[in-house]
């Protein structure tokens, strides 16, 4: 199932960075929902990345964080 959404994730951040760019390259505005895609991908990345480093500082420092092992998912 993760390997579903972080495709999905990809395809559509994919899709939405193209389309930007080929709008700006020719000059044209992107469309309302191409720019919500956009800022909705862009909070969730920031997300993550912020959830994924106070994780890293907690085991840094020591702390016992429950992460579950890759057998456990299956």
């Amino acid at each position: 199932m993760t390997e579903f959404f972080l495709f999905m994730y990809a395809m559509t951040a994919l899709f939405v960075l193209t389309s930007m760019r080929r709008n700006q390259q020719e000059r044209r505005s992107s469309s309302p929902a191409l720019v919500l895609a956009g800022w909705g991908l862009f909070s969730l990345s920031s997300t993550l990345a912020l959830l994924m480093a106070g994780v890293a500082v907690a085991i840094a420092m020591g702390m016992q964080v429950p992460l579950a092992t890759f057998e456990a998912l299956f």
